[in-house]
């Protein structure tokens, strides 16, 4: 079977990259190619404005795909979440379809978000203060989507099933035992309209783009309905090996940014450690699957990964 990149290589990089942005109104020498991986991302300038055109073989997303992340994106920037804002090509669309040989290509483009991303190296106060809000307001927004009767969404359920069926009989110790750990944890919890809801799942730092007063929050490809306080935990498994002294006060600017718009009780935030155990073995199975047993150093590596991603404990603060 052909990977992503093995479908998304049929694309010719310039030509094609120069003709769909041409689709938004590309300025003239302005589109250039800036990261190949599951999508295709090209920056181009629009009316002397900075977008990101994303691009995507159908085999690997497909429209219906597409439209579950472009019109949850469209619903949250219409109602008021700071985020990447989707933009409509000059036919009024939000995804354009581009054929090239037998490959059809899924297109969107949304502005560019002013700033940089969070700092992984000095993390600030006022940086995850700013996080914490543009995250609340995200979930407020999220809140009030219906999305059209076509349109269906993975929830937690879909992940934790792969995760399992990912898990081999060599992760008996110690992923199988987190993972049945876990199990009734999550079957335990309420799914009510206040608490769960359609989320990011991705929130790190290269995805939370601060420009000295707001954070607006991009790359919304798959959304997912889970409990928002998971979304609330992501930025914290970049930040966890920290000392209690540099983390405490992230972790307490980020919440009293996000519950200055929306409420987060604080039972809420004591399950956030469990959350953490659960996204954890989520990056296990990514791992496992998209793993190469090729690898000259596949035994060392992939011990690494089980010692990483099953044995260890992400606990937030001291």
């Amino acid at each position: 079977m052909n990977s992503w990149s093995d479908r998304n290589a049929a694309l010719d990089r310039e030509r094609s990259g120069q003709e769909i942005a041409s689709l938004w109104g590309a300025d003239q020498g302005s589109v250039r190619l800036v990261n190949e991986g599951i999508n295709i991302v090209y920056r181009f300038e629009s009316g002397g404005s900075g977008v990101f055109l994303k691009v995507c073989n159908a085999a690997n997303r497909s429209m219906l795909e597409h439209r579950v992340a472009a019109e949850y994106l469209q619903h949250l920037a219409d109602n008021g979440a700071d985020v990447c804002v989707p933009m409509l090509s000059a036919d009024g669309r939000l995804i354009e379809e581009y054929r090239q040989g037998g490959d059809t290509f899924l297109c969107r483009v949304t502005n560019q978000a002013r700033g940089r991303a969070i700092s992984l190296e000095t993390p600030s106060v006022a940086e995850f203060r700013a996080w914490g809000v543009a995250l609340g307001k995200m979930h407020r927004a999220a809140e009030s989507y219906r999305p059209s009767f076509e349109l269906t969404y993975l929830t937690w359920k879909d992940l934790w099933a792969q995760t399992d069926a990912g898990l081999g009989s060599e992760d008996t110790e110690p992923v199988r035992e987190e993972y049945q750990q876990l199990d009734p944890w999550l079957h335990s919890l309420p799914e009510t309209p206040d608490v769960y809801g359609l989320t990011h799942t991705d929130i790190r730092t290269e995805n939370a783009m601060w420009d000295g007063e707001r954070v607006r929050i991009i790359d919304f490809d798959e959304p997912v309905y889970h409990w928002y306080a998971s979304d609330v935990m992501r930025p914290f498994l970049e930040f966890v090996r920290l000392p209690a002294e540099e983390f405490d006060p992230l972790f307490d600017a980020f919440l009293e940014g996000y519950r200055e718009v929306r409420g987060l009780s604080d039972r809420w935030v004591g399950e956030l450690p469990r959350f953490a155990r659960m996204k954890n073995l989520g990056f296990y199975w990514w791992d496992m699957v998209n793993s190469s047993g090729n690898r000259t150093d596949y035994d060392e590596w992939i011990a690494g990964i089980r010692a990483r991603y099953g044995a260890v404990r992400l606990w937030l603060g001291p």
